[in-house]
């Protein structure tokens, strides 16, 4: 478990997560880019299961910092994240 925070205007980066994360918004609002799969919104009282192994990237578009709950529900020796390499 752990608290995720993006500044305004930046984004987490092409990431996937190979094990099942549920997200709660603390504060904010949260735009993820799931490439041809589209893109959501998640704002401040929303949770949601991230998707797993499909590359996407959150984004903060607004004035004020986002803030998640997230927590992974992996297993020992399983990374929570793994970052996309750029083609």
């Amino acid at each position: 478990m752990s608290i995720v925070t993006i500044e305004p205007g930046a984004d987490t980066h092409l990431h996937r997560h190979p094990v099942p994360l549920v997200a709660y918004v603390l504060e904010g609002e949260l735009t993820v880019d799931y490439g041809v799969k589209g893109k959501k919104i998640y704002r401040k009282g929303d949770t949601f299961v991230e998707a797993m192994n499909i590359p996407h990237r959150g984004m903060n578009p607004g004035g004020s910092a986002v803030r998640l709950l997230a927590i992974y529900l992996g297993a020992e020796g399983i990374a929570n994240v793994t970052l996309e390499k750029l083609r």
